[in-house]
């Protein structure tokens, strides 16, 4: 499963306090097609949680739901997030890859 660190699950927090439609929610997803033929990256979207989905959870309440494929893909790998002037990023990457590397 993917690891979450405590920045970017309070990021979550605050990205799940907003409206989201009743039954709906976050969600890390495979991208439905690759735009250069590459494989297929990951997504964060708003839609209904589904069969295979993982939820995450911080202090009791579910911040976000991880597909099964990415899951799995994605195994021991954490999600990180990054302030720069352009945005709020989220990234993924391996835990021994820093904080930098992963956004």
């Amino acid at each position: 499963m993917l690891t979450i660190t405590p920045a970017a699950k309070l990021r979550l927090r605050a990205i799940t306090d907003v409206d989201i439609p009743q039954g709906w929610a976050l969600r890390l997803d495979t991208l439905r097609m690759s735009h250069n033929g590459d494989a297929p990256g990951i997504a964060m979207c708003v839609g209904e949680p589904q069969q295979d989905d993982r939820p995450v959870e911080h202090e009791g309440e579910t911040l976000l739901y991880v597909s099964g494929c990415v899951a799995e893909a994605y195994a021991g790998f954490v999600v990180d997030v990054e302030e720069s002037p352009e945005g709020l990023r989220f990234g993924v990457g391996p835990p021994e890859a820093g904080h930098f590397a992963r956004s």
